[in-house]
């Protein structure tokens, strides 16, 4: 068995990490890419975890001991098979006892190689905060920033260009006030965590394009130290005629729209847009009138709320939305003649 750093551990060729930590653990945040395989399912960490402030360390083991025996045999098969895909690194918590007993057991297994993460996720924890700290402009892919009014297709258009980062994909939420709707919401570990590994694995790109945000989407935190490179990034403006708009907003919530939570949402929007908005809301929700309800949302809420602010920006360019693929044809040629790059946008890397 060999421990290795996470930094080191980037280095190996094909490395595959096994987290074995709880599935609740696993959810809140792990490495990207990471196969969860638990020693312990949630109910058992917390038996155990019991068991260690009540009985003490030994019972503890015992008790884990008892619990492991029981589904060692499977464990150890799925690790082999994951194993054809690289290099196993196994983590826990901080690397303790899971992970370093797994391994020790694999090792005397002859099966080779396999790595313990030293310091486990909170390792790797530690790596991804000083990370992201030290991100600046001069270790980044020049940043541009699509800007524009909601429903302009900014998140669409970023689907159509290689070099995208969608920060509200990695957040899992739509970044407004309707935007956790069919929506499951990333924790902030897990943000960072997506959004350094897509930062990495632009690293050696020309450019990188992102869509302006808000500090918050939904309650996931942007790290200022990206936020601020975002606030002095070129930026090409998004425009789109209303039906446009409403075609767009219409297709990204077909399929996830319950009457009820939306009229709960529109009824804390009446100190903005009014009694009588309000309920002209609720009416189209009954009549599934959803495009006068997109537009009468689009034209008293959110313009109102963000077109003052975008008009003091400065842009780079404009471009009329209406077709997303074109209009990320003609981004990727902006920015091409921005850069000074003499060769095809699509191949720009």
């Amino acid at each position: 068995m060999h421990t290795i750093s996470y930094d080191d551990s980037l280095s190996l060729q094909k490395p595959v990490y096994i987290d074995v930590r709880s599935p609740r653990e696993y959810r809140e945040d792990h490495i990207p890419g990471a196969v969860n395989i638990p020693i312990f399912d949630d109910a058992e960490h917390a038996d155990v975890g019991t068991r260690y402030k009540m009985s003490g360390q030994d019972a503890a083991v015992t008790l884990g001991s008892r619990i492991v025996g029981n589904k060692l045999g499977d464990i150890i098969s799925r690790i082999q098979e994951i194993s054809k895909r690289g290099i196993p690194v196994i983590y826990c918590f901080r690397g303790g006892m899971r992970s370093s007993s797994l391994a020790a057991l694999l090792a005397s297994l002859e099966f080779s190689p396999v790595y313990q993460l030293q310091k486990g996720y909170k390792g790797y924890r530690n790596h991804v905060l000083c990370s992201i700290e030290s991100i600046e402009t001069n270790s980044m892919p020049q940043l541009f920033v699509l800007q524009g009014l909601t429903g302009t297709g900014k998140t669409e258009i970023l689907h159509f260009l290689d070099n995208a980062v969608d920060l509200e994909g990695i957040a899992g939420h739509r970044s407004s006030v309707f935007g956790g709707i069919g929506k499951s919401q990333n924790s902030q570990k897990y943000f960072e965590s997506m959004l350094l590994d897509r930062i990495r694995a632009l690293q050696n790109a020309a450019y990188m394009v992102i869509e302006g945000e808000a500090k918050k989407i939904g309650n996931c935190h942007i790290p200022q130290s990206l936020f601020s490179i975002m606030q002095c990034a070129p930026t090409i403006y998004i425009t789109a005629p209303i039906q446009r708009r409403t075609e767009i907003i219409r297709r990204e919530y077909t399929g996830n729209f319950n009457a009820e939570e939306v009229k709960g949402i529109v009824d804390s929007l009446d100190s903005r847009i009014g009694q009588k908005n309000t309920l002209l809301l609720r009416e189209y929700i009954d009549n599934k009138n959803l495009d006068d309800f997109i537009q009468l949302l689009l034209t008293k809420y959110y313009d109102p709320l963000y077109h003052h602010a975008l008009q003091k920006k400065e842009y780079c360019a404009v471009i009329e939305n209406n077709d997303s693929e074109e209009a990320a044809r003609k981004i990727n040629e902006i920015i091409a003649s921005a850069l000074s790059i003499r060769q095809s946008p699509r191949d720009l890397s």
